[in-house]
């Protein structure tokens, strides 16, 4: 999207937009990631969610940057970030930890998927894709 574009843009749908991308987004993962998910692994003996990791913080900056990526017509760099992410934690992941990797692919996917939410809603349409 260009600068020009951008400033065509109606302030109230993007605002809207980013709201759905981050606190809409925060409320549908606490519900299917804290209060379904970790109980759900925890019944079965697997480590539970980490404790004091900022995972609501996180989660609204990373919806709110697939929402700017998107409206900017740079998806790329999401790809990037999950990049840095996986890496940051690829020994943790094997084994038993695997099932917390699941866990950490639901929720990337679903802030992903507000992140484009947000971005449709403030352009009003679908967010170009890259060919």
């Amino acid at each position: 999207m260009h600068a020009t574009e951008l400033d065509l843009l109606d302030p109230i749908r993007v605002v809207i937009g980013f709201l759905v991308s981050a606190l809409g987004g925060a409320a549908v993962l606490w519900v299917l990631i804290d209060k379904l998910a970790w109980p759900y692994l925890g019944r079965d003996g697997i480590p539970g969610k980490p404790t004091r990791t900022l995972t609501l913080p996180l989660g609204i900056c990373e919806r709110v940057s697939c929402t700017a990526v998107f409206l900017l017509g740079v998806p790329a760099w999401i790809g990037v970030w999950l990049a840095i992410k996986v890496a940051a934690q690829w020994q943790r992941w094997t084994g038993v930890e695997r099932a917390t990797y699941n866990v950490f692919l639901i929720g990337n996917l679903l802030s992903i998927f507000f992140g484009f939410i947000g971005a449709w809603l403030a352009l009003g349409k679908l967010p170009p894709l890259p060919p």
